[in-house]
């Protein structure tokens, strides 16, 4: 059958026109390619980069003073506690504000033999790939030091690694895990709810009713949400009694801060819906808003402070950051969020301005009061 290129031509016209007439489709295509090289490019790294450690030099001499240098200088590592002791460098490591600790023995000098002297290297393995790196920088650098001083067999470092003790990237893994479904499944099933309404018409209806704009978001959204929460409940069953993820903190914590979140990206995924218009392109944006930034920006996979300092900023925006480290703090360290309060007051003040933002896009909608 022969191809009549007038009528491809015409179709082309015909689909050109339609792209040009629905812009957001259209800016979603092109800026996708360049976001997605943007992400992937700079978001992604393997290797560490300015660590935050501190060091606790209990030794007086030389020796241990060029060996915390070493470390200073070391491009892997910035020292963002010293002189320190134990105790403020402990309580540093558990609230995260460091992820290694150096610690000096009172016993190390340039005398000594290194079968007598081993410093100490506490981790934090909250994020087991990043220990293991960390101590691979550290042992690195005690065995180039202890060639520069000509000790055979090297220096000995020993490692501690503290909240995971068997360095299993799992217990790591699943609280990212368990942001991502329900940062995707939350906005993308909200996603669809306006949008609907507004592809059938029925807001013009709905303008006939008593309803209101709360009245309306809140009956929209309570289905889900409940749903939302059963699939949080499933994924803390298998989190801890199949894959034995240790549950040290407060659990009435853990779900009040996971409704706190889920509602956060239940207002994003309705407020995308109201803007986009239809289904197709709502549930779009409202993938690309979630999957990729709770992904590559939330600490999950790739830590936050390895990042480019503009990325680092712009996580500052992923409601997924906030939520991947108050879980792992619960699960892992067993602490109340008091700790990190700040990660819940951002949770609680994204939902109040989604809110507010939907609740204005639904009155423009036409949704009166």
């Amino acid at each position: 059958m022969s191809i009549t290129w007038q009528h491809v031509r015409a179709m082309a016209r015909k689909e050109w026109w339609h792209l040009l007439r629905d812009w957001r489709s259209l800016a979603l295509i092109l800026l996708m390619p360049g976001m997605l090289l943007f992400l992937f490019g700079y978001a992604i790294r393997l290797d560490i980069i300015q660590a935050p450690i501190a060091i606790v030099q209990e030794s007086p001499s030389g020796c241990a003073r060029e060996l915390a240098a070493h470390f200073a200088a070391s491009r892997a590592f910035r020292v963002a506690l010293s002189p320190a002791d134990r105790r403020v460098a402990t309580r540093a490591l558990h609230a995260g504000t460091v992820w290694a600790v150096l610690v000096i023995p009172y016993d190390f000098h340039c005398q000594a033999s290194p079968e007598q002297i081993a410093v100490q290297w506490l981790l934090d393995g909250v994020d087991a790939n990043s220990a293991r790196l960390l101590r691979n920088y550290a042992q690195a650098i005690v065995e180039q030091y202890g060639q520069e001083l000509g000790y055979r067999p090297p220096l000995r470092i020993q490692d501690r690694v503290r909240f995971n003790e068997t360095r299993d990237s799992r217990l790591a893994i699943i609280p990212g895990v368990i942001a991502i479904v329900m940062a995707v499944i939350g906005a993308l099933m909200t996603s669809l709810t306006i949008a609907r309404e507004v592809e059938l018409g029925n807001l013009v209806m709905l303008r006939t009713t008593p309803l209101n704009r709360r009245e309306f978001l809140l009956g929209k959204l309570l289905p889900y949400f409940t749903i939302g929460m059963g699939e949080l409940a499933v994924a803390l069953a298998v989190a801890v009694w199949i894959f034995a993820m240790p549950l040290r903190g407060s659990l009435p914590w853990l779900v009040l801060l996971s409704a706190l979140f889920l509602g956060v990206v239940m207002l994003q995924g309705a407020l995308l819906s109201s803007l986009a218009g239809n289904q197709l392109l709502a549930s779009q944006m409202a993938l690309l808003s979630t999957f990729l930034p709770a992904f590559l920006l939330s600490g999950f996979i790739f830590p936050i402070d390895n990042m480019p300092i503009v990325l680092r900023y712009l996580t500052l925006l992923v409601p997924a950051r906030y939520y991947v480290t108050l879980s792992r703090i619960i699960f892992l360290k067993g602490v109340t969020p008091l700790v990190l309060w700040a990660e819940a007051v951002a949770l609680l003040l994204m939902f109040i301005l989604l809110y507010r933002l939907t609740l204005g896009q639904l009155r423009k909608l036409g949704l009166l009061p």
